[in-house]
């Protein structure tokens, strides 16, 4: 996204930098952005307009308000854009209905609760599986050894990959997320990875895509290529790959990121954390757990929007056209909302905006709800510690999440 001042263009790096007083790729303001957007709050609440027009949204309210208000949106003249996936057409996530009910509803019924449900024994046994494997090597990197493998695995059953070559399509997956976030590919060498992983993704689901849909059983890619064959169509099946590509995106880094964040969260909490051992075994008090560190450490902590119209948020106009960037981990902390919002509180049943509100709540959430629940309370059984106190943080603002969490299992988890 780019914005307009005199003299130059900016992106909202930048302009977020500005304000904060801070380098939003420091380590600093990685390991907490919270530090920095509560200093903004105090001194100019929760709408902040910088001197090129582009808002700053922190409160809950307001972050709400854009989020269900249908004059907010993503702006697409068309939806035929070429996209950060490499192809001419717009996923959901960046269309405003009409165009993204339609899209949407293509795919929502791989991913409502009673799909979720269907699913459960499925994620149970990946999860038993890699927990058991972690136990046997007793030190294990979260990222890379549990929640890559279980998030990549769920979503090749989801869209109906073939089996095997789960390192493979995670790395694809973590590939296309950083290739959503500007800063990320300014390494001319993560560029040019970045570049691989499209056309890898391009070429191997539109072949996907392209095979007879009779030679699949009920997926997500199955329906989109019996959608596309029936409209016959070239510019559907660009938009089944877009689709593949935001349900790829979306759905692993957010299970990622959850997974990881909520666990270093935990083991640097240990007073808090103590919630979970008596209340491990029961899905209530785990269930009311992930609520809260979805809030506390939102593995989406930005969102962006355009005016679509002249409008007011939380008293401030908004002229047609004005790019309103969301602080969605400002959001989960207002005290207006929240008693002591910076303190964690597995008990609380947090509300949050960690996916969103209104026609882009998050489609996967309740399958990352899943597997948050289900690996979070499998290693809790472990009485994990953390082999390495020091981590850090992922470059882009528009996905954060550790970027390696050793810990070390003290006990077996099945026992």
């Amino acid at each position: 996204m780019q914005s307009t001042r005199v003299g130059n263009p900016v992106s909202w790096y930048d302009l977020i930098a500005e304000q904060v007083d801070c380098d939003t790729s420091s380590e600093a303001y990685r390991a907490d952005p919270n530090r920095f957007t509560e200093a903004l709050r105090e001194r100019s609440g929760p709408v902040h307009r910088t001197p090129s027009g582009v808002l700053l949204l922190l409160g809950h309210a307001e972050c709400a308000e854009v989020l269900r208000d249908p004059r907010f949106g993503h702006g697409a003249a068309t939806a035929r854009d070429i996209t950060g996936y490499g192809v001419p057409a717009r996923s959901f996530l960046l269309t405003d209905p009409p165009e993204h009910d339609r899209q949407r509803g293509t795919v929502s019924g791989a991913f409502t609760a009673r799909a979720t449900a269907r699913l459960t024994p499925s994620v149970e046994g990946y999860v038993r599986d890699l927990v058991e494997a972690a136990w046997q090597r007793r030190e294990v990197d979260v990222v890379a050894d549990l929640a890559r493998p279980l998030a990549a695995s769920v979503l090749r059953d989801v869209l109906g990959l073939p089996p095997g070559g789960e390192d493979h399509f995670g790395d694809m997956a973590e590939l296309l997320v950083r290739g959503m976030d500007p800063r990320e590919s300014g390494d001319p060498a993560v560029r040019d990875r970045i570049a691989g992983a499209r056309t890898d993704f391009v070429r191997t689901f539109s072949r996907l895509l392209r095979r007879p849909p009779e030679d699949r059983g009920p997926s997500v890619i199955g329906g989109l290529a019996r959608a596309a064959a029936r409209q016959d169509d070239p510019v559907r099946l660009s938009e089944a790959v877009a689709t593949c590509g935001q349900l790829i995106a979306a759905g692993y880094e957010t299970t990622v990121g959850l997974i990881a964040n909520g666990l270093h969260t935990l083991l640097t909490h240990p007073e808090e954390s103590r919630v979970l051992d008596a209340g491990r075994d029961d899905a209530d008090v785990i269930a009311t757990a992930v609520e809260e560190l979805l809030r506390y450490e939102p593995p989406v902590p930005i969102a962006v929007r355009t005016a679509l119209t002249d409008a007011r948020v939380g008293g401030t106009a908004v002229p047609a056209g004005t790019i309103i960037t969301l602080l969605l981990n400002a959001a989960n902390r207002d005290p207006l909302v929240h008693a002591r919002p910076h303190r964690l509180d597995l008990r609380r049943g947090a509300r949050h905006l960690a996916f969103g509100l209104g026609s882009h709540f998050c489609l996967g959430a309740p399958l990352a709800r899943l597997e948050a629940q289900l690996m979070l309370r499998a290693l809790w059984r472990g009485r994990p510690e953390l082999a390495e106190e020091h981590v850090t943080y992922t470059v882009g603002l528009v996905a954060r999440r550790v970027e390696r969490l050793r810990v070390r299992l003290t006990r077996c988890p099945t026992s």
